[in-house]
């Protein structure tokens, strides 16, 4: 149960930014925080799904193991994002693997407490459901667009959302810490690591990009142009 003085804390997550203080009073009794070390795993894909996270603090990597145990990574999630996806509307397993970038802190939610409360407080439910509904949305638009991007593109597309996201301003340009390899940004715009890695190439040759994997630095706005 997240203390009184806390509660205003969960407004910064979208999917409850419309709730009233007496609604956070009853969403907070039943939200538990937790610290979750580097390396360590959330859940694992397949394993019965007993609640929804919520990253106050750190980065999430979601992924998923194919038949020949490779990982493929879904999604890098941080500060104010929820996890499963899913959210709290499906009873099934957990559709991936999920593992801490980096200490994290994050506030969890047991589904089946969460599915009473709404029960006994539809506004609730309502306002949640419109905002995840919104983000439904925003998401088929996002991969719609994709569909239609070059390879270049695709790699723009995914440097401006991690600088988004994750990035930090200074003198020389958009700072962003991210422990990626070209292998996992591949797999997450559906391309192969060579053409990642051709592309990113390309973006540092022509200055946009500079730094290491680890942390690297957007400089200038990104334009569309052939592969």
């Amino acid at each position: 149960m997240l203390p009184t003085k806390s509660l205003d804390v969960l407004r910064d997550f979208s999917i409850f930014k419309d709730l009233t203080p007496d609604e956070l009073q009853g969403l907070g009794r039943i939200v538990v925080e937790r610290r979750v070390s580097r390396g360590e795993y959330i859940f694992m894909e397949g394993q019965t799904r007993e609640a929804v996270f919520f990253i106050r603090r750190g980065l999430i990597k979601v992924f998923k193991v194919n038949e020949e145990g490779q990982e493929h990574v879904v999604s890098i999630l941080g500060v104010g994002k929820m996890f499963p996806h899913v959210g709290f509307f499906d009873d099934g397993p957990y559709p991936g693997t999920a593992q801490a970038i980096e200490p994290s802190t994050l506030l969890s939610v047991e589904w089946l407490q969460f599915d009473a409360l709404l029960v006994e407080n539809p506004s609730i439910a309502r306002k949640v459901m419109r905002v995840m509904g919104e983000r439904i949305l925003q998401l088929q638009s996002k991969l719609q667009e994709l569909a239609f991007y070059d390879s270049r593109d695709r790699v723009i597309a995914l440097v401006r959302h991690f600088a988004e996201e994750y990035g930090q301003v200074q003198s020389d340009g958009i700072h962003v810490r991210l422990p990626l390899t070209h292998g996992e940004m591949a797999d997450m715009i559906g391309m192969t690591r060579e053409s990642v890695n051709r592309v990113w190439n390309r973006l540092r040759r022509e200055g946009v990009l500079s730094g290491h994997r680890d942390e690297w630095v957007l400089h200038v706005e990104t334009t569309n142009s052939d592969d």
